[in-house]
């Protein structure tokens, strides 16, 4: 039996979902810690998702608006919930 691999689209899923929990920290860290606003931090955040999303479309020779969209909500979706638990354990702890 062989190996299973991904498709490139699934790649692309599976590396903003870990790059998602990544800019969730930094995000904590950046308003928290640096002092940013909120408003702030989500620009960089997003902008963070365009360079990678630009970045990906490069590396796996997809089209660049495809890859724009793969994974665009699990992407929100992790990075909303890991900043929002970062800072609740924060208020708490």
């Amino acid at each position: 039996m062989g190996r299973a691999t991904l498709r490139k689209s699934e790649q692309v899923y599976w590396v903003k979902a870990a790059a998602a929990i990544i800019n969730g920290g930094l995000c904590f860290y950046l308003n928290r810690y640096l002092g940013l606003q909120e408003h702030i931090t989500l620009m960089v955040g997003l902008t963070l998702y365009i360079a990678l999303s630009e970045g990906l479309a490069v590396v796996t020779e997809i089209e660049r608006d495809r890859t724009l969209k793969i994974g665009i909500g699990a992407f929100i979706f992790l990075w909303m919930l890991f900043w929002t638990l970062l800072n609740t354990l924060y208020v708490l702890g």
